[in-house]
């Protein structure tokens, strides 16, 4: 019997692989250009890999290998040049929790960040490199295509995405409300670290395109500055500089505040109570706390970013029910289409096998009855055997079609088929022809 398509995933992530190891075992688009002719080599069937920050997973499609993970183990160590005995076990699964693992990953459910959306973009780069790869990619693209569907869905039906859930994005967010967007907006930034470049991405992200770096070190200031496009300023100039700010984030880990009352009311007074929003993530404080007491002023720090982050994940998190409902209804669509798969096999080899029984059948007739039938009477003859076994089928078609789209088909079911007609060894003689 043909037991149709099957599906496999082997999954590292931050759930149970370090970040070390995470970082090793990630792909880049050539070394997947390379490993899915490889591992279809090697094991058959079809392969994707979808490579994250966070993950690196391994999907594969009627994979008919005994020692699989084995195999797979061996491709990934020598691309990755990472040593068998030093890759932790994966998280193994097939079937339909494979798939539902997918589409939760591409819900951003499984995600570090609940609710991120770059993951789905993610998904659909790995989906496009399947369909770039050559040969037959038939299931793990349909299976993409619903991890895909089932992703846009949650991001448009529920609330699950929206809201900023890290510091510089609520950062950025806030800003934007007062005022609008950031075009010909000045975005200075103190400090030269991961936060301030995190930070600068988001506001670039958003349409930023002034920036202003003030840093202790030139050499690292100036980095972040020309990623940017922006200027470089030493601390020494930060006063005059805020006369231009409009947005300003302090990131540092100076000991006392850089920006004080004074400095501020400098600032303010020259730029004509213009408006200038002021975001303190540094510890200890970067800015002294009177100062967001300063009209025109809009200050806002760890405690008051961190308050936002946490309404939003909390508005997440009730979100979590109805985007598992949305994964699930298209669990449920796969599951359906696996089953469709699987019984089209089995319909076809039916079919196959009655024409033949009809077949021989009309020759043994015509043979018993040599030159005692007309051509008239073998033609209707044919158009009853035909008719005949059209009806034959019928039922059995129609019920097979309607178990599927029910999702009440079971492997049994098609087990008996195949055994009720002897469909196997109609095949073998078939294969013998």
């Amino acid at each position: 019997m043909a037991d149709g398509p099957t599906l496999e995933l082997y999954s590292f992530s931050h759930k149970n692989t370090s970040l070390e190891t995470r970082d090793e075992l990630a792909f880049s688009d050539e070394q997947v250009r390379r490993f899915l002719p490889e591992a279809r080599e090697r094991l058959g069937g079809e392969w994707a890999v979808l490579s994250t920050c966070n993950r690196s997973e391994f999907y594969g499609a009627n994979v008919d290998h005994d020692e699989t993970w084995d195999v797979l183990a061996d491709l990934i160590g020598e691309l990755k040049n990472v040593p068998e005995d030093e890759l932790t076990d994966p998280d193994a699964m097939d079937g339909s929790e494979a798939a539902h693992h997918l589409f939760r990953v591409a819900a951003s459910l499984e995600s570090v960040a609940l609710g991120e959306n770059e993951i789905l973009g993610q998904v659909k780069h790995a989906h496009g490199m399947v369909l770039e790869s050559e040969g037959h990619v038939s299931v793990l693209d349909q299976l993409f295509q619903y991890a895909v569907r089932a992703g846009k869905e949650v991001r448009t039906e529920t609330a699950l995405c929206e809201g900023a859930v890290s510091i510089s994005s609520v950062a950025v967010d806030l800003a934007e409300k007062i005022f609008g967007n950031f075009r010909n907006r000045e975005i200075t930034l103190v400090g030269a670290g991961e936060t301030a470049e995190t930070a600068a991405e988001h506001f670039d992200d958003a349409g930023a395109d002034h920036f202003t770096v003030v840093n202790r070190s030139r050499d690292a200031g100036e980095a972040l500055a020309d990623r940017f496009d922006g200027e470089y300023r030493s601390l020494d100039e930060l006063g005059e500089t805020l006369v231009d700010a409009d947005v300003v984030l302090v990131a540092t880990g100076a000991q006392e505040p850089l920006i004080t009352p004074s400095m501020l009311r400098r600032a303010i007074t020259e730029r004509r109570h213009n408006s200038i929003f002021l975001i303190d993530v540094s510890n200890p404080r970067g800015i002294t706390p009177e100062a967001g007491d300063l009209p025109s002023a809009y200050l806002y720090n760890m405690d008051d970013l961190e308050s936002v982050v946490e309404d939003n994940l909390e508005t997440r998190r009730r979100e979590v029910p109805r985007a598992e409902s949305i994964v699930d209804h298209f669990v449920e669509q796969w599951e359906r289409w696996m089953q469709q798969r699987r019984v089209t096999p089995t319909i076809s080899t039916l079919a196959r096998y009655f024409e033949d029984v009809r077949q021989r059948e009309l020759s043994r007739h015509e043979g018993e009855h040599k030159g005692e039938l007309s051509e008239s009477e073998i033609s209707r003859l044919e158009a009853f055997s035909k008719g005949l076994v059209k009806k034959l089928l019928h039922d059995p078609i129609t019920n097979l079609r309607s178990a599927v789209e029910n999702n009440q088909l079971s492997p049994e079911d098609l087990e008996l088929v195949w055994s009720l007609y002897n469909l196997r060894e109609f095949e073998e003689r078939s294969d013998d022809r």
